[in-house]
């Protein structure tokens, strides 16, 4: 691996993996954070250039300068689940309901390149002599989830997708609001993630007012064969004046507020109405993600559903009904997505994904779809 690191290590680095198995193979966006003289975080960019994959990593570049840091931290898992399990203890706690398994996924599983490859360096800088999961998150590198943090960060309000200009602005407002400066006109999605990365190395030291650093999860354990196993997820913690604060500079981002899943809410009975069915179906199929159990559904399993009947030729009509229903329902949080209404979770017999035009009003991208639900099991 390389790095385009022209100037001194900073004290905080943030690294937003990539897939490095992935034929359009990117860069890692990298984020450094060093005090200056008016108490704030100044920022730099960098990239770290992946060896391809499946090839053994050379990460001498990349663990001299993680060395020279005080803390860091990536996102990606840095070890598998215990074994029998498929998900680690920090991704159902946060709700990452991107899994990690007890075993490396296949290459044909959507995201299993970024899981894969997130392991590989994590493995890597291990044998290297980089601490993983350091004792209090310093001196080595941590593991963190973008999509839970600015979640907590923005208060549980769903903000605009993380690629779009008003998104990408209200997440650097987030940052500046907790001490960054020398940040872009305009990051990069891939720069907001790993700035925030930076940001909770720098908080885990004391240096974010406001902002303290705390885990979930449970310590991280190493098999005979060096296999690195759960590992600690880091998370903010955010004092009420600062949560203020931020509150008062999203004022002129679009955000939306959302809750969380009701447990106690039952799926609709037969005799409900359409709104009603569509309503508890999404209940359902959030508590079903959280739960390690991510289910989607086709457009006509969706209409057969919500309508309670069925039909004698498919067509388009029906699939027009389903969208419309779907974008009425509430909005309702699914970590790591944010706010999603029920046709976040309807898919195309073709390709199991969403369709084209659900793009235009979704508040999150198709890489994160892939990694919250792309494995999810089709209801057909």
């Amino acid at each position: 691996m390389n790095s385009t690191r022209k100037t001194g290590v900073p004290e905080y680095i943030g690294a937003d993996l990539s897939d490095r198995y992935s034929n359009a193979c990117r860069s890692i966006d990298v984020c450094g954070l060093s005090s200056d003289e008016n108490n704030k975080l100044a920022a730099k960019f960098w990239l770290w250039q992946w060896d391809a994959g499946p090839g053994t990593l050379d990460v001498s570049v990349v663990s001299s300068e993680l060395k020279a840091a005080r803390a860091a931290t990536f996102d990606g898992p840095q070890g598998l689940a215990t074994r029998g399990q498929d998900l680690r203890a920090c991704e159902r706690q946060s709700a990452a309901v991107g899994k990690t398994g007890d075993s490396l996924p296949s290459l044909t599983r959507p995201f299993a390149g970024f899981i894969r490859s997130s392991l590989d360096i994590f493995a890597a800088l291990k044998q290297a002599g980089v601490e993983i999961s350091p004792a209090r998150f310093l001196g080595g590198v941590s593991e963190m989830y973008p999509g839970h943090i600015w979640t907590i960060l923005s208060g549980r309000r769903a903000l605009p997708n993380k690629s779009t200009e008003q998104g990408r602005i209200g997440r650097k407002n987030i940052l500046e609001a907790l001490g960054v400066s020398c940040l872009p006109l305009l990051p990069t999605h891939d720069q907001n993630d790993a700035c925030v990365a930076a940001l909770l190395a720098a908080a885990a030291d004391g240096k974010v007012p406001g902002l303290n650093a705390t885990a979930i999860g449970v310590p991280l354990s190493i098999d005979p064969d060096g296999t690195l196993r759960e590992g600690l997820m880091v998370i903010p913690e955010v004092a009420s004046e600062t949560r203020s604060l931020i509150f008062e500079l999203l004022r002129k981002i679009p955000t939306i507020d959302v809750v969380a899943a009701d447990p106690r809410k039952q799926v609709a009975s037969d005799n409900g109405l359409p709104s009603d069915r569509a309503n508890a179906l999404l209940n359902r199929l959030i508590l079903r993600a959280l739960d390690g159990r991510p289910e989607v559904c086709t457009y006509s399993w969706t209409y057969r559903y919500v309508f309670n009947t069925s039909y004698d030729k498919w067509s388009q009509a029906y699939v027009n009904r389903v969208v419309a229903l779907a974008k009425r329902t509430p909005p309702l949080e699914l970590p790591g997505l944010g706010m999603v209404r029920l046709d976040s979770f309807v898919v195309a017999k073709t390709d199991e994904r969403p369709s084209s035009g659900h793009w235009k009003s979704a508040r999150y991208d198709s890489e994160d779809w892939d990694r919250v639900l792309g494995s999810a099991v089709v209801l057909d």
